[in-house]
């Protein structure tokens, strides 16, 4: 993988030094060690995952972190990939109808405003559109609302604009 092709660059003496100290320590430290690494190698291939695609919601990035490091690696049959994928799919379609519904609530919008705004033929058009999953510009907007409130919360003067 790209990320520690690039970022894990520990020559074989630094290694066997860093192993025969470990090998000192008490056989529960030893594995608090391991799991403290096994949890930044998580967190550091969700991060690199996320700088990828900066658009990742976390679900999508647990999809994607799951088909890297166990599918691609050949550690997950692919019935079990396809099944896994389909189930995260109908998470991640809900998550952004949840997410997109906080919005539209956070500004004070209805679904009428919506349907005005973007143009569709009728509430009941936004409903079911965001029932089945929502197009990418709308994704843009949850993520701009939600960096928006993001920068609310952290600067009392920044306030967000809503329908009068």
């Amino acid at each position: 993988m790209d990320f520690w092709n690039h970022k894990v660059n520990v020559s074989e003496e630094a290694a066997r030094r860093q192993v025969a100290i470990i090998r000192t320590f008490s056989p529960e430290k030893r594995f608090k060690i391991a799991l403290d690494f096994a949890e930044m190698g998580i967190e550091q291939t969700r991060k690199w995952i996320k700088e990828k695609n900066p658009g990742y919601s976390e679900k999508e990035i647990t999809l994607e972190f799951v088909r890297l490091m166990y599918y691609e690696a050949g550690e997950m049959p692919e019935e079990v990939w396809q099944f896994y994928r389909q189930k995260m799919m109908v998470k991640i379609r809900k998550d952004w109808a949840r997410r997109f519904r906080a919005m539209m609530k956070g500004m004070n919008w209805t679904y009428d405003d919506v349907a005005q705004q973007g143009g569709f033929q009728s509430a009941a058009t936004v409903k079911s559109t965001i029932s089945r999953g929502l197009p990418s510009f709308a994704k843009v907007a949850v993520r701009l609302y939600e960096q928006m409130m993001q920068s609310a919360n952290s600067s009392p003067h920044h306030p967000i604009p809503q329908k009068q």
